[in-house]
């Protein structure tokens, strides 16, 4: 399939030459100098683009450009360069020389330009529909430590995050660890781990001196984007070889755990390098590198899910016991287990109570004691570009990043050397891309944590915890003295385990062990395959803007049977889709009202087509158009994921089970009955049969989305600016996880409820057949204040309608979003021409999180980041000295993942375009 791909683009990029309008006939010479209007000086690093084409060039350390076009005049050069007002410059002559550009710094806010609302370039204040965005300044000037978490800051973006370098990005509700809901790409190429399913957040992401522009689109924008852009799209550009050229490099030294809390203070280390280089204005190449490594933020919370979370003491020891069933959310290896069941066939099986008074939960690990919190990260990039003539470029690019970090969903996920790479062909011209990519996973050593303590304490505390109490027992100790008993034998093999190295040959034995064979590692090289194209008919066709796109996907499952089922013959599974879509934008009343109207069809090969429409319309009203309202309809879907479909997965408390047909069949789910297990507790306490509650089975189908929304976007004497936006959205067949219980084959309602045989329990997903309806608003404003201060702020409101009727009907809808959050910054990048600064507080309510993992209250917290930057001009530097989290008041974004505290640095960015 690989070669496949890479013929087919190679192909493409020999044929596609032929297209575009082109006139070799003439030969137009264009040269100047760019200079700041206000101080005279010259400008490196401006664009300088001719409209309509991918022909372009960069102004030099004087400000000076050169640029031959094969096009006879008229025709028009764009110049921009961020932080200053573009301009379009027409070109009447053959021989224009010595042109004399001068420049005006931005300081009118609501300027920048957009791509990833519609497909085609427009002004951010007539998007029709929200967009978040980060443009280069924004990126330099963040006061987070990298522009993933600053993030966090833009209006109505709630986020998860893991560890250090693993943040999960959830727009407008059903917060996860890991949102498949919400798309990212880079470049265009998926930045989602094909087997594994979560976005990769950074990782292996791109790194900052290389990032150009990141755009969010908030909301439901499958009809562009295709599947799973449900809650919507994360767009990451970086930066052009031609655009961008020569040396940027970035040390950033800080420290962290500076209260040493929860670990020792630790030095924080993040540097980065980007070289770029043009020649003849044909042929560019680019070289990127990071590398990250520090002490990441701990899980810490030791509060007792064995009875309701928020009632137990947040201080807990987890080595002091509260109950002999205490299972604590960052403490691993601790599952409920009875030791009537487990002592079955011993020799005081008789005195071995098998109902509630036998359960006891082994001496877990804490994070701290268990689980390496070294996190690291390193990225590698290139990419090479051609200008086949002044309408087409080719180019390739290929991405590698290698980390350690800790991921929470089932279990706590320790990914140790997992590695991400992708390599990309792209032809792309001023109406038109084909490209195709790869994605390749390898989960390196990764390992469930929770998984492996169970699995140490299956081989050392469990079966001496029942043996002890088996003996306490016939020698005439009561229930609770038995374990009393059990308890003090089994801690102290854990400690002797711990002194003479048998722990660490266990931990050591059992990691490199696969789940499938009886270990804790995970195997995952799962592939992806993605081949797309589109084109712009504005050339040809005058009345309207028409684009239209295709794409085709592959993914190619790898576990080795250790996260994927089989099939019968031992193959793991494929899964192809394909999609197809098409846009028109038409401009009416004196081109002030656009109206977009967008459809896209998509087909896996497991589930029914699904049509995707959107339409939009915006007004532009005022002299200058600076009052834009806009309102859409649109639907968005997701395909269930790779896990969702064929996952098989043991993590010790249940087996997760993919919900493809061929799973339901091989397990038997029909033919020997499953039941919710929550009904099963009820019956086993009440001894009636008759509460047992019985599972049926339909076809899995495609979550689906309609989504409504209005909002406006105006420019107040371009000094305030005002985005406000309302939606509601109704989801169809909404996925979503039950736990049932099975029996063994032959066994009868009575067998379960009296306990008299081992029951196993699943996790599966299924569509509710009933509405969810979700709703929110946000407001966010910006005012340029005197001297270049800016002060803004955003607030925004999130919603599950219905949430406690849908709870009694037992849908678990994992909403895990609280109502309220806002952020306020006040900034200037120039308080003098060389220092700046940026000072940004961010406050959120609390809230329930609901997961596989486990449920309880986040509470609400607030954090101050702030920064201060200090211009070198004569090295072409800045200094920053920032931190996050400033006053290390420590906070949890989800439930079980770590408490983050303050992180403190100062960093040098060598840039060779710093103006």
């Amino acid at each position: 399939m690989k070669k496949v791909i890479t013929l087919s683009v190679l192909s493409m990029i020999g044929l596609f030459p032929i297209f575009g309008n082109q006139s070799f006939g003439q030969t137009t010479t264009i040269s100047g100098k760019v200079y700041d209007s206000q101080t005279n000086d010259p400008l490196v690093g401006v664009n300088i683009l001719v409209k309509g084409t991918v022909l372009g060039t960069i102004s030099n350390a004087s400000g000076s450009f050169n640029l031959n076009v094969s096009q006879a005049p008229p025709l028009t050069i764009q110049i921009s360069i961020v932080g200053y007002i573009s301009q379009e410059l027409e070109i009447t002559d053959s021989q224009m020389e010595g042109l004399e550009i001068g420049m005006e710094e931005q300081t009118i806010l609501g300027q920048e330009i957009v791509v990833s609302a519609s497909r085609v370039e427009e002004s951010i204040l007539e998007s029709p529909v929200s967009v978040e965005r980060l443009d280069i300044r924004a990126i330099r000037e963040s006061a987070s430590p990298s522009f993933y978490d600053q993030i966090k800051t833009l209006k109505g973006i709630d986020v998860s995050t893991q560890s250090m370098t693993f943040t999960s990005i959830n727009p407008r509700g059903f917060g996860a660890n890991g949102n498949t809901r919400t798309v990212q790409l880079i470049d265009g190429i998926d930045n989602q781990a094909p087997g594994l399913n979560f976005p990769v957040g950074n990782i292996v992401g791109i790194n900052d001196l290389d990032l150009e522009s990141v755009e969010i689109l908030p909301g439901a924008a499958s009809a562009l984007y295709g599947p799973n852009a449900i809650q919507g799209i994360i767009l990451m550009n970086s930066k052009s070889p031609f655009e961008y050229q020569g040396l940027s490099v970035s040390a950033k030294v800080g420290l962290n755990h500076v209260d040493e809390e929860d670990d020792d203070m630790s030095i924080y280390n993040d540097y980065s390098l980007r070289y770029a280089k043009a020649f003849n204005n044909k042929f560019a190449f680019k070289i990127t590198g990071s590398f990250l490594r520090a002490s990441d933020w701990r899980g810490v919370d030791y509060r007792d899910q064995s009875d309701i979370v928020e009632r137990s003491p947040e201080n807990i020891d987890p080595n002091n016991r509260s109950s002999r069933t205490y299972d604590g959310v960052n403490v691993y290896g601790d599952p409920l287990l009875n030791v009537g069941i487990l002592g079955q066939g011993s020799a005081a099986a008789a005195l071995l109570p098998t109902n509630a008074s036998g359960n006891f939960t082994p001496t877990g690990y804490t994070e701290s004691e268990f689980v390496d919190n070294t996190t690291e990260s390193i990225k590698l990039g290139t990419a090479l570009h051609y200008r086949i003539n002044d309408q087409i470029e080719a180019f390739g690019q290929f991405n590698y990043g290698r980390g350690s970090t800790v991921y929470t969903a089932n279990d706590r996920f320790v990914l140790d050397d997992f590695v991400i790479w992708t390599a990309k062909l792209e032809l792309r011209g001023s109406n038109f891309f084909l490209r195709g990519y790869t994605t390749q996973e390898n989960s390196g050593d990764t390992f469930a944590a929770n998984t492996l303590a169970s699995l140490i304490n299956v081989q050392t505390t469990i079966p001496t915890y029942v043996g002890a109490f088996g003996a306490a027992r016939l020698g005439g100790a009561s229930v609770d003295a038995a374990h009393d008993a059990a308890r003090i034998a089994s801690d102290g093999l854990r400690a002797q385990n711990l002194a003479n190295g048998r722990y660490q040959q266990l931990y050591d034995s059992l990691r490199a062990v696969p789940i499938s064979r009886g270990g804790a590692k995970f195997l995952d090289r799962t592939d992806l395959f993605h081949y797309e194209g589109m084109y712009n008919f504005s050339n040809e066709i005058d009345f309207a803007e028409i684009i239209v796109g295709a794409n085709y996907r592959k993914y190619a499952l790898e576990s080795e049977g250790t996260l994927f089922a089989l099939q019968d013959n031992g193959d793991e599974f494929d899964i192809n889709e394909w999609g197809a879509y098409a846009q028109i934008i038409k401009r009416l009343l004196d081109e002030r009202l656009d109206v977009t109207a967008s459809i896209r069809y998509d087909k896996n090969e497991f589930f029914d087509g699904q049509f995707s429409p959107r339409i939009s319309g915006v007004y532009s009203a005022g002299e200058n158009r600076n009052h834009n309202i806009r309102g859409s309809f649109q639907r968005g879907f997701r395909i269930p994921t790779t896990q969702d479909q064929f996952i098989d997965l043991d993590v010790v408390t249940r087996r997760l089970v993919g919900s493809n047909r061929s799973l339901v069949d091989r397990f038997q789910f029909e033919t020997n009955p499953v039941y919710l297990t929550s009904s099963v507790a009820t019956a086993q306490q009440s001894g009636n049969t008759g509460d047992l509650e019985l599972v049926t089975f339909e076809d899995f189908k495609t979550e689906k989305v309609n989504t409504f929304e209005v909002g406006y976007k105006g420019l107040i004497q371009n000094k305030l600016l005002i985005d406000a936006y309302y939606y509601f959205s109704t989801f169809k067949d909404f996925i979503t996880e039950i736990d049932f219980t099975q029996a063994p084959a032959g066994s009868s309602q009575g067998d379960i409820v009296n306990g008299s045989v081992a029951l196993q329990r699943y996790g599966f997903d299924v569509n509710y057949d009933g509405d969810v309806q979700s709703q929110g608003w946000a407001l966010g404003a910006e005012y340029s204040l005197p001297k270049g201060y800016v002060v803004g702020g955003n607030i925004a409101y999130n919603e599950l309608i219905d949430q406690e009727e849908l709870l009694a009907q037992g849908l678990n809808t994992f909403f895990n979003t609280p109502e309220y959050r806002y952020n306020i910054k006040l900034s200037n990048r120039k308080v003098t021409d060389k220092l700046g600064f940026n000072l940004v507080y961010r406050w959120q309510d609390a809230f329930i999180w609901e997961s596989s993992f486990g449920e309880g209250v986040v509470p609400a917290f607030g954090t101050v980041d702030a920064q201060v930057s200090y211009r070198v001009p004569s090295i072409k530097s800045v200094i920053k000295l920032g931190g996050s989290n400033i006053f290390n008041e420590r906070y949890t974004t989800s439930f079980g993942n770590p408490r983050i505290g303050g992180l403190y640095y100062i960093s040098l960015t060598f840039d060779e375009f710093f103006n």
